[in-house]
């Protein structure tokens, strides 16, 4: 009979303990699954590689994809009175909405950063006063590089689109000229900057390719502080003839042109 209560007392111990401690995980569960039930509410508004803009309360939830290009391309720049041709190369990166807004167009915006580097000039100087030509025959090295960042905005159907343009460039160029006499050629590097806009248009293929052109304007500074004729520039005379030594001050109202076009690997 003792032998049998005590199995019974062990019995209802053990009862009470599995009881309580089921009570007591179920308890402390509850936060955990508060909190995983809030976290699969938030990452259910996302895919894979995409962020979100809107609300469930409007009705819908619009994603965006986000991409990224890099691209080689060339370009025919006119500036002022000179000319160059470029080899480019450039890293972009903008959101595209994954719905489309209207007509079966996809808005897409972001930023562009180009780097031409100019392998040949010809023209005329903007920066001497009677506008000598460029020396385009013996020249030494690339004729300048530049820097183009423009902020991007525009549409989208079944992988054509077109784009506006509105940023700044900067211009780091080197004018050759010819001697006058013995010696070296003289140079003048000098430095150009400004607002710069336009537009463009291309075609994306397969979401892998993309290729398209691209034409900006603007009205360009040369700086003073930034023009520096090297020792044969000096002994022919050039420093004399500087636009903006003559005045101790920039050069403004330059006329900037670039046409370019591009192929890149979307990733």
């Amino acid at each position: 009979m003792k032998k049998v209560f005590f199995i019974l007392a062990i019995l209802s111990a053990f009862f009470v303990g599995v009881n309580g401690a089921t009570k007591s995980t179920s308890k402390s569960k509850k936060p955990v699954s508060s909190l995983q039930h809030t976290r699969n509410a938030i990452l259910g508004q996302f895919t894979k590689g995409s962020i979100v803009d809107g609300t469930k309360g409007t009705g819908s939830v619009r994603r965006w994809y986000l991409f990224n290009e890099g691209s080689i391309g060339g370009s025919y720049t006119m500036l002022g009175k000179s000319e160059y041709i470029s080899a480019d190369v450039a890293y972009s990166t903008y959101i595209r909405s994954i719905e489309s807004l209207f007509g079966g167009m996809s808005l897409m915006a972001g930023t562009e950063l180009s780097f031409p580097i100019y392998l040949k000039a010809s023209g005329k100087s903007n920066i001497l006063n009677d506008h000598r030509p460029l020396e385009t025959k013996e020249t030494e090295g690339v004729a300048g590089f530049g820097v183009q960042l423009p902020l991007m905005v525009g549409l989208e159907y079944k992988g054509f689109y077109i784009t506006g343009l509105v940023g700044y460039t900067w211009l780091f160029m080197k004018d050759t000229y010819a001697a006058t006499g013995r010696g070296a050629n003289p140079t003048v590097t000098t430095n150009y900057d400004g607002l710069i806009y336009g537009g463009g248009l291309g075609y994306k293929i397969s979401n892998v390719v993309n290729i398209g052109i691209r034409y900006v304007t603007g009205e360009l500074t040369n700086r003073y502080a930034q023009t520096k004729f090297d020792d044969s520039a000096k002994i022919n005379g050039l420093d004399l003839h500087s636009i903006t030594n003559e005045r101790g001050r920039d050069l403004y109202g330059v006329n900037y042109q670039r046409f370019y076009g591009f192929i890149s690997y979307i990733f």
